[in-house]
C-alpha cells in the first residue's frame, strides 16, 4: 500500500488541472488525495482510497465541497510600504496612470516610502499580504522587488521575500525588478550601469528572475535589451512588463529573448502574440490593474488564435491593484474580458505555473505535484469566478498541511 502523512476526502469534484477524457480541468466526482513529505503521492475516487493507501496522519474530510489546486499568482509586488489611495480617487476624476507618475506621485513615491521603512516593518506587511494570498486559496506567488531602485533598497527587499517565504507556507518565487523605472533625479545612463554593472551581479542566486517595464514611462527598447542581455549573461531567468500604455518592441523582446513571461499586453499586436507562443513564452494579464487605469481591454481573441498560453495574475502593487485576490481578478477577466471560467482557472494555476517553470509541480495535482490545494464553499470550480468579490475558500492546504490565519 502507499504510504501517507495527509489524507483529503470526499472532494464533490476535485480539479486536477490536468486535463483529462475532454475535461481541461481534470475534475473527480467524490474524489480523494493522499500526500506524504508535501507531495501528492495518490489521488483517485474516494472508494478507491482505503484499498491503495495506508495513512499515518491528517487527514479532511471536504464534506463534497469544491477542491481545486491550489492557486498560482504570476506577477505580484509584495514589498511596499505607503499607501496611494488618493491616486485611485484620481483616476476616477479623470487623471490618466501615465499622467501620475511624476516626481512626487506615482511609482516613485512608493520607492520613498520602502526606502525609509525598517525591513522588519516591511516584513510585517508582506506576511500581512502572505496571509490574504493564502485565505484566498493562493499557495504559490511569484514576487517582484522594484520599489527599492539602489543597491541597498533592492537588497532589503530580497531580505524581506527569503524572510517571507520563513514565516509563512506561501511559496515565493523572487524577481528582481530593478528596471522598474528610473529614480527619480538620476541619471539614466548611471543608473544602467548600476542596473547591469553592480545591482545585478549582485542579486545572482538571489532572485530567479530578472524582470523589466519596456513602456514610455518606463525604459526604452533599447535600454531594455541591455538590462535582459546581461541578466541572461548572469543566468537569470527573464520576464517583461510589455505593452501596457501604448504599442511598442516589449513584446517582441519578450519574444527575441525567449522569455518565461511577457505580462499586461494590453497594445501586443497578433503578430507579436504569435511570434511569443512560438517562443514559448507565457501572456500574464493582470485584470485589476486594466480595470483601475481604465485601459483598453487586451487582445483576447487574437491570444486564442495565436495558441500562447494565458495567465491570470492580480498584479497586487499599491498604485493600480491593492488586492491579493485571484478569484476577484478571474472575475474581472470573465466579466469586462469575456474570458471563459475554463480560461481563468486554467490561467490561475497550470498556466501560471508554466511562467515560473513549475510546471507538473504547482497549480495542479498529480503524483509528484505539491500537495497545494484549496477547498471551496462552490457547485463546481467554474462558479468560483461568479461569485465576484466573495471569498469562498474554505480551506488552504500548503504542503499537505491544513493553513489557518494566525
Amino acid at each position: 500500500m502507499i504510504e501517507a502523512d495527509f489524507v483529503l476526502r470526499h472532494a464533490g469534484q476535485l480539479a486536477t488541472m490536468v486535463a483529462a477524457d475532454g475535461d481541461p480541468l481534470g475534475r473527480i466526482v467524490d474524489g480523494a488525495l493522499a500526500s506524504r513529505g508535501g507531495r501528492v503521492v495518490w489521488l483517485g475516487k474516494d472508494a478507491e482510497l482505503a484499498r491503495a493507501v495506508r495513512l499515518d496522519g491528517d487527514e479532511l474530510d471536504a464534506a463534497g465541497a469544491c477542491v481545486i489546486a491550489g492557486l498560482v499568482d504570476a506577477h505580484t509586488h509584495p514589498v511596499f510600504a505607503g499607501s496611494r489611495a488618493d491616486e485611485f480617487a484620481e483616476r476616477q476624476a479623470g487623471v490618466t496612470y501615465a499622467g501620475q507618475q511624476s516626481g512626487e506621485h506615482g511609482i516613485m513615491r512608493t520607492v520613498r516610502a520602502t526606502r525609509a521603512a525598517e525591513r522588519e516593518r516591511l516584513v510585517e506587511l508582506a506576511v500581512e499580504r502572505a496571509d490574504r494570498f493564502l485565505s484566498n486559496g493562493t499557495t504559490t506567488i511569484e514576487a517582484k522587488t522594484g520599489y527599492g531602485l539602489d543597491l541597498p533598497g533592492e537588497s532589503k527587499s530580497l531580505e524581506v521575500l527569503t524572510a517571507l517565504a520563513g514565516r509563512r507556507p506561501l511559496r515565493v518565487v523572487p524577481t528582481f525588478l530593478g528596471a522598474h523605472v528610473v529614480p527619480f533625479g538620476t541619471d539614466r545612463l548611471d543608473y544602467l550601469r548600476v542596473l547591469t554593472e553592480e545591482m545585478l551581479p549582485a542579486f545572482k542566486g538571489r532572485a530567479t528572475f530578472c524582470d523589466a517595464w519596456c513602456d514610455e514611462p518606463a525604459f526604452s527598447a533599447s535600454e531594455t535589451r541591455t538590462v535582459l542581455r546581461r541578466a541572461r549573461e548572469l543566468g537569470y531567468r527573464i520576464r517583461l512588463h510589455a505593452a501596457q500604455l501604448a504599442p511598442g518592441d516589449g513584446p517582441d523582446i519578450a519574444a527575441e529573448f525567449q522569455a518565461a513571461s511577457a505580462d499586461h499586453l494590453e497594445y501586443a499586436t497578433a503578430g507579436q502574440l504569435t511570434a511569443l507562443a512560438a517562443a514559448g513564452t507565457v501572456a500574464v494579464l493582470c485584470p485589476a490593474a486594466n480595470f483601475t487605469t481604465h485601459a483598453p481591454r487586451p487582445p483576447i481573441e487574437a491570444m486564442r488564435a495565436s495558441g500562447i498560453g494565458v495567465a491570470i495574475a492580480s498584479d497586487l502593487n499599491p498604485g493600480t491593484s491593492n488586492s491579493e485576490s485571484l478569484p476577484y481578478a478571474m472575475t474581472l477577466a470573465c466579466v469586462a474580458w469575456g474570458m471563459t471560467p475554463v480560461e481563468v482557472l486554467v490561467g490561475a494555476t497550470s498556466a501560471a505555473a508554466r511562467s515560473l517553470g513549475l510546471d507538473g509541480v504547482a497549480g495542479c495535482l498529480c503524483v509528484g505535484s505539491f500537495a497545494d490545494l484549496a477547498v471551496l464553499d462552490v457547485e463546481r470550480p467554474e462558479a468560483i469566478p461568479y461569485y465576484g468579490g466573495v471569498n469562498r475558500v474554505i480551506r488552504t492546504i500548503v504542503g499537505g498541511v491544513d493553513w489557518q490565519p494566525s
